[in-house]
């Protein structure tokens, strides 16, 4: 009677350890990686008008940034851009660009079949490359015919920037 106590105590007792051991190693090891992020939002929060985040993405096309959308204390929404190779942010009404809707309206007119879109901040080395009013740009992926197609848009006027299609072989 006394072994079914010690190993009714002992089995469980090595599972909450096992389960201890495993959340605190995948705490260690994801919570790493999301610290560039954490001081991305800290900064935009800290440097920009918003004050409560609502959606985040990475933009690539003119350096890695990272791009927040969110309100600020009068619930006007805001884009705010994160430059972390020089530690800048940059924020922008969401009034003062094409509207998502639009810019979908745009990419269909140019006969893009849209398959992803997103907005960005062209820094000063990429202006000569995409030159935007107020350097903001969208890009959109998606494909003209059969081909993949990537346009980039001035955000504020939805003039196209520059066309790159990929050739199939």
């Amino acid at each position: 009677m006394k072994n079914w106590k010690v190993w009714a105590f002992t089995v469980p007792a090595i599972f909450i350890m096992l389960g201890a051991a495993v959340v605190a190693w995948l705490w260690r090891n994801l919570s790493t990686n999301w610290a560039a992020e954490q001081t991305a939002a800290q900064f935009v929060l800290d440097h920009t008008p918003i004050d409560r985040l609502q959606a985040y993405h990475v933009f690539t096309a003119s350096g890695l940034e990272d791009v927040f959308q969110g309100t600020d204390a009068f619930h006007r929404e805001w884009y705010a851009f994160y430059l972390p190779e020089t530690n800048e942010s940059y924020a922008v009404p969401a009034a003062n660009i094409l509207s998502p809707g639009k810019v979908a309206a745009k990419a269909k007119s140019y006969g893009l079949q849209l398959q992803a879109s997103s907005l960005g901040y062209v820094t000063a080395e990429a202006a000569d490359t995409l030159p935007a009013s107020q350097h903001l740009v969208y890009e959109l992926k998606g494909t003209i015919g059969s081909k993949l197609t990537f346009l980039y848009l001035d955000a504020v006027t939805g003039r196209v920037l520059w066309k790159y299609q990929l050739q199939s072989q």
